[in-house]
């Protein structure tokens, strides 16, 4: 019997990287989410276009996100859905490039993340995304090539509605007001990994 968990990154396993850099860069206009705006790639193109006109680099921004550490207790989440005999597939709307020190500390392997990668020009700042899905996270899911019949998913945001959906079971994991008031009802609200430990799934 395969069991396959998809699971969310930012703001379910690891902190909220834009919010951080805003702090980090006192540039409050990236602290905007896909906890406030629905639409991921009119987001996007607004963060690209506030770190050109701050002059911020992706290296700039990879130092910066090395003093992120994953949440507390994340680690022991992901071993623990292991031990339930769970498949771990990390679906995030973030980018290989920010990435790639978090699935070392939680012991990822990186054919299990499906990510989105960064385009850069010559000076180094990021022009544009090359998105690896374009309906939304649903398509990992739904591309997944094993059977469905015992999965879950977690996420946090606008963005995981269509993958939390697309499970035999989906958990929204500490959601904002605004998300929480648009989340259908079949989703299950919970605020802690235990929370989904204990579930019945």
């Amino acid at each position: 019997m395969s069991k396959i968990a998809f699971i969310d990154m930012e703001g379910v396993l690891i902190p909220e990287i834009w919010t951080f850099l805003a702090k980090q860069l006192a540039i409050s206009e990236l602290n905007l989410t896909t906890r406030e705006v629905a639409d991921y790639q009119s987001l996007m193109l607004y963060r690209i276009n506030i770190l050109k006109k701050h002059k911020v680099t992706l290296a700039q921004i990879q130092e910066i996100i090395k003093q992120l550490e994953p949440m507390a207790g994340a680690f022991d989440f992901l071993t623990a859905l292991r031990g339930k005999g769970y498949n771990i597939q990390i679906i995030s709307d973030c980018f290989e490039e920010f990435l790639q020190s978090f699935v070392s500390k939680l012991l990822i392997p990186i054919n299990a993340v499906y990510c989105h990668q960064l385009q850069l020009d010559a000076e180094g700042y990021i022009t544009s995304v090359n998105y690896s899905r374009t309906q939304g996270k649903q398509e990992a899911v739904k591309n997944y090539p094993f059977s469905l019949r015992h999965s879950i998913a977690v996420g946090d945001a606008f963005n995981d509605f269509s993958m939390l959906s697309a499970v035999t079971k989906g958990f929204l994991f500490a959601p904002s007001e605004t998300v929480l008031n648009q989340a259908p009802a079949e989703f299950s609200i919970v605020y802690s990994y235990e929370e989904i430990l204990n579930s019945n799934f």
